[in-house]
């Protein structure tokens, strides 16, 4: 076997497996990973949740909490997650481990691989949606059958795509980028074209809630939700990256900022219009021919971004024990299968849209929460990556049979916290949820929770590593 053979072998398992990646085998410098993580960012998704907020606020609270709540979202999961992943070149469930623990993590992979899945089915089905409008308008049949037909093609690709690897992504997203950047700013055109900024000031929301205040709590959660749904694909981003600089900012400048900014457009253009349903109100903005042509780019979009999710689902996949040696094809093909929920019932599962939404900010805001406390807290940015791979109960991060029950009691405590204050199905309020929202308290009390518990449980009685040695340790079962 010669030289060669090996390096593509370590590369080929850092790239489609869970080895820490070094500097050189990273794809994304500044320009990679910004017009990457715009692509990332406006997929269907940012017309979708300017659409859920068009329906409960008008256009002044929707710019500032859609802004707001998307820019804050991505700075709270990217500092969670972006500078550690980058700085070890770690996998996110993996560096999960360091504070969840080795067992514990898996219950942080639940959450992980149920945001990438439902992100996938829900704009591979508005893809769907929109082929079957532009169908009727052109007086063809189409109906649900054609939704199915979409999505399904939809994974093929995705599947042909992320079978190729991180590079093949980041070169059809350098294509992609200036032509959703053309839609976006047509958008805006086309919408103040036919009205001034003072008339669609005066639109009121679609389906307001009874409360005023309760709508613009709603809609900055959809914000909120929005930036702490990238808390998954941020540590998948950023451990390609080439420095620390570029893990962090353009995160905050792309899937924050500038998602917030092109959710505006359906925020008003949903509010114009009257239709939170992107597929509808495009073809309106910008007649048949430009409505075709901007659901085709977001399709193509959507097909990328869907990829990318699926990718870092089955990388995540790896740290099951019976599929840690599946053939990448395999695995992929596995971590495919659940989202053939969404081929079956697709009109069912799309109109659940917003309760999804609302389901990141319950689930990643905690998460996120507890992460940031460990890391630059407790941990100081320190970590010592041989035990990252370590299942010995002697290993740094085995904490209590493998789990941190103060980081996982905290979590916990967020996110009931959350669903107190507002239901995610519901968006019953209770407390002061019209005061604080509901992800800032399910955010600050796991942090000082977590702070508190780990400083008596954890460092006081040597548990999880937080005084050790950061050198290489021999290992002695690793979970590779």
């Amino acid at each position: 076997m010669t030289h060669l053979s090996i390096e593509e072998r370590i590369r080929e398992e850092a790239l489609f497996g869970r080895l820490p990646l070094l500097k050189g085998e990273r794809e994304y410098s500044t320009r990679g990973i910004i017009s990457t993580g715009f692509t990332y960012a406006v997929a269907a998704w940012c017309f979708l949740i300017g659409g859920y907020s068009a329906n409960v606020v008008g256009a002044v609270q929707g710019l500032i909490t859609l802004i707001c709540g998307c820019t804050i979202g991505v700075i709270v999961s990217a500092a969670a997650s972006a500078l550690a992943c980058n700085r070890y070149g770690l996998e996110q469930i993996d560096y999960t481990k360091s504070c969840f623990g080795q067992r514990g993590a898996r219950f942080i992979l639940i959450f992980y691989i149920i945001n990438q899945i439902g992100w996938t089915g829900m704009i591979l089905v508005m893809f769907g949606t929109g082929v079957t409008n532009v169908a009727h308008g052109l007086g063809m049949g189409g109906g649900e059958n054609l939704i199915r037909i979409c999505v399904l093609a939809g994974l093929l690709v995705g599947y042909w795509v992320i079978n190729r690897g991180v590079h093949v992504l980041n070169v059809f997203n350098s294509v992609v980028f200036p032509g959703l950047l053309v839609v976006t700013c047509f958008l805006y055109y086309a919408i103040f074209k036919s009205a001034s900024w003072s008339q669609i000031c005066q639109l009121v929301p679609l389906n307001p809630l009874e409360d005023p205040r309760l709508n613009y709590i709603v809609s900055f959660e959809y914000g909120l939700g929005a930036g702490f749904s990238w808390w998954p694909g941020i540590g998948f981003l950023t451990r390609n990256t080439d420095t620390q600089r570029n893990s962090l900012y353009p995160q905050v400048l792309t899937m924050g900022f500038g998602m917030g900014v092109v959710c505006c457009t359906g925020l008003l253009a949903g509010l114009q219009f009257r239709s939170s349903d992107p597929t509808i109100w495009m073809i309106k903005v910008g007649g048949p021919l430009f409505g075709v042509l901007s659901l085709l780019l977001v399709a193509v979009a959507n097909v990328s971004a869907s990829a990318m999710m699926m990718y870092t689902a089955a990388l995540a996949l790896r740290h099951l024990y019976g599929l840690r040696a599946l053939p990448w094809a395999k695995l992929t093909m596995l971590g495919f299968l659940p989202v053939l929920a969404y081929v079956a019932f697709p009109t069912a599962l799309y109109e659940k849209g917003n309760s999804f939404l609302t389901y990141n900010a319950t689930m990643f805001g905690p998460i996120s929460a507890v992460l940031l406390v460990d890391y630059f807290w407790l941990r100081r940015q320190r970590l010592n990556v041989s035990q990252i791979f370590e299942d010995s109960p002697e290993g740094h991060y085995w904490f209590w049979k493998g789990f941190n029950v103060p980081a996982l009691v905290s979590v916990a405590s967020g996110i009931l916290l959350y669903i107190y204050l507002l239901d995610p199905m519901t968006t019953t309020p209770h407390g002061p949820v019209k005061i604080l929202t509901a992800s800032g308290p399910a955010v600050v009390v796991p942090m000082l929770l977590y702070a508190l518990l780990a400083q008596f449980c954890l460092i006081g009685k040597g548990q999880g590593g937080y005084q050790a040695d950061t050198q290489p340790v021999a290992l002695r079962q690793p979970n590779l």
